[in-house]
């Protein structure tokens, strides 16, 4: 079970940390607006990760 968990920590993070880059992208002006960027890309590999760890349990399953 604690396996399953890891994958979706990702997941769910990295769709957290991709709305928060898009509320400061949307929101705000200057240097924040970098941020935002930034925000959404790290959740974007967030993302990926969680998606290739849980390809990777689904393999060791089979």
């Amino acid at each position: 079970m604690e396996k399953r968990e890891a994958y979706r920590k990702y997941i769910y993070m990295g769709i957290t940390v991709i709305s928060i880059g898009v509320v400061l992208s949307a929101t705000f002006e200057g240097n924040v607006e970098s941020l935002g960027n930034v925000l959404v890309a790290v959740g974007g590999l967030l993302f990926i990760v969680g998606m290739s760890k849980k390809k990777r349990e689904e393999k060791d399953n089979q």
